[in-house]
């Protein structure tokens, strides 16, 4: 039987100087279902070795600065070594989740009960992490003893959920727990979750695929800089041949800020090299957080408690001693901080309404991907409970920025469960037209009862999907653009190494120019 526990936490773990240990490093590699044996482990550090060796002689580096560069290339080769294999173990694990949950609904489809339902997908699965899974879920259902009121459907399904931690599976499985407990025909839900999955493991593999390429890319930009930096090093240094009667000036490579500059730009490399096979290696199940939740949650209060007259006011009141500073320094004639006063000034007046911008853009965002799993939680309680109930019910598990609107929406519905605007209003300051017609949707289920309530949950379901792969969109694009951007890291390290050397380049240059002046 495969041992199977919870997913480790993975934020620091990879910098341990314990996996200088091979031991410990081939225990690492073993966590996540892979062998490491010490041939493998020799093999790649003599190449690592072989290839920081002739970078080290290319930039003839002085044995203090070598030393530095192997200690931590040999350093940063167990991290480099984990994340390949994290990488590929992100990717099983992703495709044994995409595949459990399409065929749970598959065998759910026929069956209507769970138990079979996770028989039958159980035989998809060879020895290993996920048909260990199933089994201890198959074991929990026969031995039938709830721990917890959650009942023993939802605590075995949780043991999934625990070791693939993914909003699409706690959809998946609440579609699965409330078709079976309150029964009713959950063929329509089923096949809109089935396409919702189906578009998840398109944009999946599709931005992984983005991420290799970006990756390739990473790697060439790396090797690029270091020869373009090493080929300038080289111009100048043979600027000792122009000048044959001042070659006592010694090499270029020589000189202190010259290795200094070439050691850090090697490290630089070195780290780039890592934060590219890092971003290569990230969890594929869980969406990563555009912005933190304290953060968010500032900005929507700046937002929903702005006041235009106030803020102007205070605008106002921090823009006046700059003003004043601006005539101060005009009358002294130092005109270029005059200017400088009158732009922070100006910025300091509106400064108001740019923070307002910004604050709504974020919060916008944000929404984008909060929307889609509440209207999905709210679709699912739909299914054994009326419109404000299941309202009521989803507050409990609404993401934090979802709060303050669903506790005025409540409110609203309080005084006036009828109206339209009650349903409307909610979101209304913010920029997410799709919301209008969702909450549209839950009036009229609201209104009509039970008689079209197929058809209407059957449209809010597809709606949120759209919804969902919307903000899916713009999260793939964000991780996208981030793995990209490394590109640019070796190009502005060059940039700068180039400006050093050229700088000495050209001290170099004057000194020997004044030893054959002094000849």
């Amino acid at each position: 039987m495969i041992k199977i526990g919870k997913e480790k936490k993975e934020k620091g773990m990879f910098w341990k100087l314990s996996l200088l240990n091979p031991k410990n490093l081939a225990h690492e590699v073993h966590v996540y279902g892979y062998d490491f044996s010490w041939k493998i482990h020799v093999f790649l550090l003599l190449c690592s070795l072989i290839g920081i060796s002739a970078v080290g002689l290319l930039f003839e580096l002085k044995p203090t600065y070598f030393f530095c560069v192997i200690v931590c290339v040999i350093i940063v080769l167990p991290m480099l070594t984990v994340l390949s294999y994290k990488r590929m173990y992100e990717q099983k694990r992703f495709s044994d989740l995409v595949t459990y949950m399409e065929q749970m609904l598959y065998s759910f489809q026929k069956s209507g009960k769970i138990k079979l339902a996770l028989m039958e997908t159980r035989e998809l699965f060879d020895e290993g992490r996920m048909r260990a899974v199933i089994d201890r879920v198959i074991d929990y259902l026969q031995n039938g003893n709830a721990r917890t009121e959650n009942g023993v459907l939802r605590e075995a399904l949780e043991i999934v959920e625990e070791h693939y931690e993914c909003t699409k599976l706690r959809t998946v499985h609440e579609l699965l727990i409330s078709s079976e407990e309150y029964g009713g025909d959950a063929q329509d839900s089923i096949r809109l979750v089935l396409s919702d999955l189906e578009l998840w493991k398109r944009r999946g593999y599709k931005l992984q695929a983005r991420k290799k390429a970006s990756h390739t890319d990473n790697i060439i930009s790396i090797a690029v800089a270091t020869g373009f930096c090493a080929v300038a090093l080289y111009v100048l240094d043979a600027m000792r041949n122009v000048f044959p009667k001042a070659t006592a000036t010694g090499s270029i490579f020589q000189v202190e800020m010259i290795q200094l500059s070439s050691l850090l730009f090697v490290l630089y490399m070195l780290y780039v090299l890592t934060k590219s096979q890092n971003m290569m290696a990230m969890n594929w199940l869980q969406s990563e957080n555009l912005h933190k939740k304290e953060l968010i949650l500032e900005s929507y209060k700046a937002v929903t408690d702005y006041d235009e007259a106030r803020e102007r006011k205070k605008s106002l009141l921090w823009s006046v001693p700059f003003f004043v500073g601006a005539i101060i320094a005009f009358c002294f004639s130092h005109r270029w901080l005059g200017v400088c006063m009158v732009a922070i000034s100006v910025f300091m007046l509106f400064q108001h309404k740019i923070g307002y911008k910004l604050a709504r853009k974020d919060v916008n965002e944000e929404l984008y991907f909060a929307l889609p799993q509440w209207f999905m939680e709210i679709a699912l309680l739909l299914q054994s409970n009326n419109v404000q109930v299941s309202l009521v019910k989803s507050m409990q598990v609404a993401p934090a920025i979802l709060q303050g609107e669903l506790q005025r929406l409540m409110e609203r519905l309080e005084k006036a469960p009828e109206q339209l605007k009650s349903y409307v209003d909610f979101c209304k300051e913010f920029d997410v037209p799709e919301v209008e017609s969702c909450m549209k949707m839950l009036h009229a289920m609201a209104e009509s009862g039970t008689g079209n309530a197929k058809i209407q949950l059957t449209n809010l379901v597809r709606r949120v999907n759209e919804m969902q792969d919307m903000a899916d969109g713009i999260r793939d694009e964000h991780m996208a653009f981030r793995a990209k951007a490394i590109f640019s890291y070796p190009i502005f390290a060059c940039t700068a190494k180039l400006l050093v050397d050229l700088s000495v380049g050209m001290i170099f240059m004057f000194q020997m120019l004044g030893n054959m002046g002094g000849v």
